[in-house]
């Protein structure tokens, strides 16, 4: 395993981060202790989470996983929506207006429940860290932007939580990189805490798209973190627009994965993928990978597991990371078979 520099924060993150996004829910405890282990045994010192995960089960089952580890990993989680809310409220509380919170109100639920007021960034992080069962967050992520909540007053509040001991560092996801490269300006001026490292979709699907994002990153310095690197389980290999997905499987339990990757031009970009694979004597996982990892400024690729094997794909691709030529050569086996990325959730 590789390690990188996580922005200006010090800490050095492996090239594969578990996401557990599943666990709780597509893997439960037992799994998901399984696949943890094996993470730590190939070298993986980066595992990511978020406070909504399978209403909070996530960090509780990562944090009890990691308990007699955590002085050597990196562990992070994510904030801003609320715990509770099933897919459709989470994707509405990202819209201005999205959410009718008169109706949410009559069902015991307060309209600052979400966001990225200092109330609820409080309430959410003691939240967290009692689901972690940690006294500290190593890296605190901003899940949304919040246009109710002015960057100065979250980088007021996150700079609060960093000198109480509770958090190491931050960072956001999804935000465009005009606001990331406004709240670096803000950081600086007002001598607050910046932001580490920015979360954004990235796949052999996405190529030549965020290039803004990727060249605000590269210039400021800031740790650039990929997830749906397969896709939602597409660019693996297994999936065929002609069978249905597995209820277990992200395909199978998501309708935003399959809104979004379950199409005529994805399948096509699969079977080129699957064929390339054969000819060069690697999985498809292997490579669609290893080409996020050729691309700098990316710091670790989000990787998620329901068992401990799918982490031998992500495994074989620091081992044996692709050269240029192997990279060029995949894209042109690619070529015409990219798609309009619409979400951008995690």
């Amino acid at each position: 395993m590789r390690y990188r520099a996580l922005g200006t924060s010090g800490m050095l993150v492996s090239e594969i981060a578990l996401g557990t996004a599943t666990f709780g829910e597509i893997a439960d405890r037992d799994d998901a202790e399984r696949i943890v282990a094996v993470a730590l045994d190939r070298g993986i010192n980066f595992f990511d989470t978020a406070d909504v995960y399978v209403g909070g089960r996530s960090e509780e089952i990562i944090g009890r996983a990691l308990k007699p580890h955590r002085d050597r990993v990196i562990l992070a989680t994510k904030v801003g929506a609320r715990v509770g809310d099933d897919e459709v409220a989470l994707a509405a509380s990202h819209r201005i207006g999205g959410l009718d919170h008169a109706a949410r109100w009559t069902r015991g639920i307060a309209p600052t429940d979400q966001g990225l007021s200092r109330k609820h960034l409080t309430a959410a992080l003691e939240s967290s860290l009692r689901r972690l069962d940690t006294d500290y967050i190593d890296l605190y992520t901003l899940h949304r932007f919040d246009p109710h909540t002015s960057i100065e007053n979250v980088l007021d509040t996150l700079t609060s939580f960093v000198a109480a001991g509770k958090v190491r560092a931050v960072a956001c996801s999804g935000w465009a990189a005009w606001r990331l490269t406004r709240a670096l300006s803000i950081a600086e001026l007002r001598r607050t805490v910046r932001l580490e490292a920015t979360q954004l979709p990235y796949n052999l699907l996405l190529r030549g798209q965020k290039p803004e994002i990727i060249s605000a990153c590269a210039e400021q310095n800031v740790g650039l973190l990929a997830f749906q690197v397969l896709a939602g389980g597409m660019l693996t290999g297994r999936h065929s627009l002609s069978v249905e997905p597995q209820a277990g499987s992200r395909l199978g339990s998501r309708e935003s994965y399959r809104s979004r990757y379950w199409n005529a031009s994805t399948d096509s970009a699969v079977h080129a993928l699957v064929a390339h694979a054969n000819v060069v004597g690697r999985t498809p996982a292997e490579l669609a990978i290893g080409w996020v990892l050729a691309h700098p400024p990316i710091t670790s690729v989000l990787f998620g597991a329901s068992q401990p094997t799918q982490l031998d794909d992500a495994w074989r691709a620091t081992e044996c990371p692709l050269t240029q030529s192997e990279v060029s050569a995949l894209e042109t086996a690619l070529d015409n078979c990219t798609i309009d990325h619409q979400g951008s959730g995690t």
